[in-house]
């Protein structure tokens, strides 16, 4: 009935310091406070408002419990961190701390070799 991505139209019924819970047809949703927002959300009234009717993505369906997974920032773009300002998986981002353990191993390495022989 609700397939995961796509996109859906909820009406907010409750507001919780976790999350809002929502209406859908022939099913219940809840945005959990995480996905309101990449960056630091204090409060979700500065989101939404009970009544509201809000565009969401679906997360995940329990066609069982008849219960939905939403994410409200994935349907707003200014709520994601951008790819740039969030650390790349690479290796590249640890070179800099690669080339100074290098570096202070060879200083290690060279001094134990001065000092050889004088704390024996």
């Amino acid at each position: 009935m609700y397939e995961k991505g796509s996109k859906v139209i909820a009406k907010i019924t409750n507001i919780t310091p976790f999350g809002a819970f929502c209406e859908l047809k022939n099913a219940a949703g809840l945005i959990h406070i995480s996905e309101f927002s990449d960056f630091f959300v204090r409060d979700i009234k500065e989101f939404v408002n009970v009544g509201d009717n809000v565009e969401v993505e679906v997360l995940d369906f329990d066609p069982v419990k008849k219960q939905v997974k939403l994410s409200y920032k994935n349907c707003r773009p200014e709520l994601l961190k951008k790819n740039n300002s969030q650390i790349q998986e690479t290796g590249a981002g640890f070179q800099p701390l690669r080339e100074k353990i290098t570096s202070l191993t060879s200083k290690i390495k060279r001094l134990n070799f001065v000092n050889k022989g004088i704390f024996r």
